[in-house]
């Protein structure tokens, strides 16, 4: 089972719903899975084959009795996840969790989509999409029913400690949740107002707005893109550049504008894909590596279905993973897709806004939120023609409204999943997988011809002339989107000359804009996969799981700041030239040794660099040394509530002053000699960190490793936690079924790995979240793959899944057949 030095193992059992050699559920289950179901026509047979490590692969012979199947068995994996997926959709966690989940759940009944619309477009999506929907939920209920009939041994333990028994699902509650799922929503032209705003009253307008230019660019030409210069397919549009819009555009002030609203959950990111094009592998086939968020995995064949990859926990097919022919890797976009409208409203009745001359009513209603342990919560929801208020500024007659480009396409996104994994060619994975596409997602492709893809993809829109797309736009109607980008505008490419791509919520191409979404420039972190792509020698599969340890190592994605310190070389020993401290050459030539990987080779607990240690405290101190008399600690504070994170980019331009491709405005430096500065910035750096190091020569700084806590009261002082990289607690390890902690190797979650060989279709895999199944028993035994991946994942080791029908069945470890019978309309 393992390509890499594991053997997998486990009974491939499924959990405690159901599972054993060839077991036929019927009857009853059915009945109570689909109450007042009208069973019309002839069943079909479903078979779930577990491999050793629990992966189902559903085989059936039309697309939705597949999807039939694929409900069943990730609802017998994990039903506990999928309920919290279900309830925030709905905006109903705080029912279960408490008052933490409060502000999540106000944010989505903010989002949640009428389900009007939502039936609206589900109906609009081809007949057999609708039928592979209904069945998914059908599956989904099947297994529900098995749990309701035997509620001692299969309730998951999580429904009991949260009070409440599992119910079936509406196909409602499932487009919902699939509606629920696009990223890209974060609302920062607000945070980016304060900022400016904060500059104005602080410098005046003149340099105010300099700063802002500084420290939140429209357009960092330094930025890598996944697309090479001139190799953009789409026509070349103007490269964004700074507009001194009025903050008094439209009839809205925006002078005094509010601190910007704390986010209801920690800022998430990654996914990246590393595509390898024949010319540069050894076997002369496309390599593809993914690291993501994490999922469970399945495979599905029949009914123009032949894939395997990672999904959501209630997703359904899919997310990415490969086809027989080809492979598909999903990242999320950083395009300006969505927009902040700032809306006029009427002095005499808050919820009127100005739009088009005249005044208009907001959409409304009032909720209630139940909270466990606490009072109900009322919360109010509000619409403008723009989307759901997201924030009031009352005192100045101004709401922030949130408008969402892909507003009506949310279920289609559903429709281009599938297809681009039921894809047969790329001309095909294009038209009806990518083009149908709402969410602006970063999409590469790796086919068995050769040919290599990586497409912008999403609804677009067109922003009007004489706005700041770092800056809410004015609402009143005079400032409105002009249309949106056709996919033939959108950033993509094929076959590029430098023979690989690598994205990771990256820049697309030159005219993207910043600022907003992307806090891109020079020391992003793609430096290390770039790095080692573009190097002359031919590469392997294994040389790919090696390129995926290093990555991890580098930190990126789970310390957005980190860099590898030979971007700042050049300055260093500048600063180690002029300096005639003997401390500050040395502190300076440990940091060039560094090499931007956190590795801890002697497994002493301690990195083996002191230069990491010294240089990741450098990143701190010299920002507030440069930036901080102007700015306070906006140089970070603005890039608190991001996922990506642009300070490390900004001190390096700088440093780099004139030669930098986008020089900064303002003097930060009032006149102070630059290279003096870096050097008393590395003298403070060695000053701080000495304490902590006691009677230690410098070299011997070395600082402990990084850990991972599944159990946050397990926490020591000798093994710290990442800053910034809270790890949420499992299950399993509060109840020690399974690690409790682990050194952290940087890493996401699910990994994917993939060589498109159609003769050998495989992929090579490993999920973070410690297994397949995640069930644990009323009596709090957990099932065979509950951890089983859990190590492997911190090691970089991975299970192979094979895709060929005779290769799963020969390594079944348990066959399940079911009886699918759809539900008359």
């Amino acid at each position: 089972m393992a390509l890499f030095g594991v053997q997998a193992q486990g009974d491939g059992s499924g959990g405690g719903m159901g599972s054993g050699k060839s077991v036929r559920v019927m009857g009853l289950l059915w009945a109570l899975a689909l109450p007042g179901a009208v069973q019309a026509q002839v069943a079909e047979k479903v078979t779930i084959h577990r491999d050793a490590i629990g992966v189902p692969h559903v085989f059936a012979d039309t697309s939705a009795a597949v999807m039939f199947g694929a409900g069943y068995a990730l609802a017998q994996d994990r039903l506990a996840a999928m309920e919290l997926q279900r309830r925030g959709a709905a905006g109903r966690r705080a029912e279960i969790l408490g008052a933490s989940a409060i502000a999540g759940d106000k944010t989505a009944r903010d989002r949640r989509l009428p389900d009007a619309e939502l039936l609206r477009m589900y109906q609009a999506i081809p007949a057999e999409h609708q039928a592979m929907m209904q069945a998914y939920v059908d599956g989904i209920n099947r297994a529900v029913a098995e749990v309701l009939a035997d509620p001692e041994h299969k309730t998951p333990l999580e429904f009991i400690r949260w009070g409440i028994r599992p119910t079936p699902w509406t196909l409602l509650d499932y487009l919902r949740y699939v509606a629920s799922v696009p990223g890209g929503r974060d609302a920062h032209e607000i945070a980016n107002l304060a900022f400016l705003n904060a500059m104005i009253k602080r410098h005046g307008e003149r340099v105010g707005r300099q700063i802002f230019n500084d420290v939140v660019p429209v357009s960092d030409p330094d930025s890598p893109t996944v697309i090479a210069a001139g190799e953009d397919l789409a026509p070349a549009r103007p490269v964004p550049v700074d507009r001194p819009v009025s903050l008094r555009a439209g009839g809205v002030d925006l002078s005094a504008s509010p601190a910007p609203p704390a986010p209801a959950e920690p800022p998430k990111g990654a996914s990246r894909c590393l595509v390898i094009g024949p010319q540069k592998s050894v076997s002369g086939r496309v390599l593809m590596l993914e690291a993501t968020a994490d999922g469970p995995e399945i495979h599905l064949r029949g009914g123009g279905f032949d894939q395997a990859g990672f999904s959501f926990n209630a997703y359904g097919p899919p997310f990415m993973g490969r086809g027989v022919q080809h492979g598909w890797l999903l990242t999320s976009g950083v395009a300006q897709a969505n927009s902040v409208f700032a809306e006029k409203l009427n002095p005499k009745n808050r919820y009127q806004y100005w739009f088009k001359g005249a005044w208009r009513d907001m959409e409304r209603r009032s909720e209630t939120i139940l909270v466990k342990g606490a009072a109900p919560v009322t919360h109010e929801v509000a619409r403008t023609v723009h989307g759901p208020v997201i924030q009031w500024d009352s005192a100045n007659n101004v709401a922030f409204s949130h408008s969402f480009a892909m507003r009506g396409r949310e279920i289609d996104n559903w429709v281009g999943i599938v297809e681009m994994g039921r894809a047969r060619s790329i001309d095909e994975f294009e038209a009806k997988g990518v083009n149908r596409m709402g969410w602006n997602l970063g999409i590469c492709y790796g086919g068995a011809d050769g040919q290599i893809g990586f497409w912008e993809a999403g609804t677009l829109p067109k922003l009007p002339a004489g706005v700041d797309p770092r800056l809410p736009i004015p609402g009143t109607g005079d400032h409105e989107w002009t249309g949106f980008l056709t996919p033939a505008e959108q950033p993509h490419v094929r076959n590029p000359k430098q023979g690989y791509l690598h994205a990771w919520n990256s820049k697309a191409t030159s005219w993207s804009p910043e600022g907003t979404e992307a806090r891109i420039g020079a020391a992003f972190r793609t430096w290390a996969g770039n790095s080692l792509a573009a190097s002359g020698r031919a590469i392997t599969l294994l040389d790919m799981r090696a390129f995926n340890a290093a990555i991890f190592s580098a930190l990126g994605a789970s310390d957005r700041t980190q860099a590898q310190p030979a971007f700042f070389a050049p300055f260093f020993r500048a600063a180690m030239e002029s300096s005639s401290d003997p401390e500050v050459r040395e502190a300076g030539a440990l940091m060039l040794s560094f090499n931007g990987y956190y590795e801890d080779r002697d497994a002493d607990q301690r990195y083996d660099n002191a230069g990491l240690t010294l240089f990741r405290q450098w990143l701190t101190v010299a920002p507030a040394m440069i930036f901080g008399d102007s700015i306070g600690d906006w140089w970070s504070r603005v890039d608190e509530d991001r996922y990506l994170r642009y300070q490390t980019s900004l001190l390096l331009r700088a440093l780099q002053g004139d030669k930098a491709g986008a020089p900064l405005a303002f003097d930060w430096f009032h006149g102070r000699d630059r290279t003096r500065l870096l050097a008393d910035s590395i003298k403070a750096t060695v000053e701080q960190l000495r304490p902590a190091f006691p009677g230690k020569a410098m070299a011997d700084w070395k600082r402990p490793i990084f850990w991972k806590y599944y159990d946050p009261a397990a926490q020591r002082p000798d093994r710290p936690v990442l800053p910034d990289d809270p790890d949420p607690p499992r299950l399993s390890a509060v109840l020690k079924l399974g690690p409790v902690m682990a050194p952290h190797n940087g890493g996401e979650g699910w990994v994917g790995l993939m060589e498109i060989d159609s003769a050998h279709p495989a992929i090579y895999s490993v999920v973070d979240a410690g297994g397949q199944n995640l069930f644990i028993d009323p009596q709090g035994r957990g099932n065979p793959h509950l951890t089983d991946q859990t190590m492997m994942h911190e090691s970089n080791e991975l299970k192979k899944i094979e895709m060929k029908p005779e290769d799963v069945r020969a390594g079944a470890v348990s066959t399940q057949v079911l009886d699918y019978v759809p539900a008359k309309p």
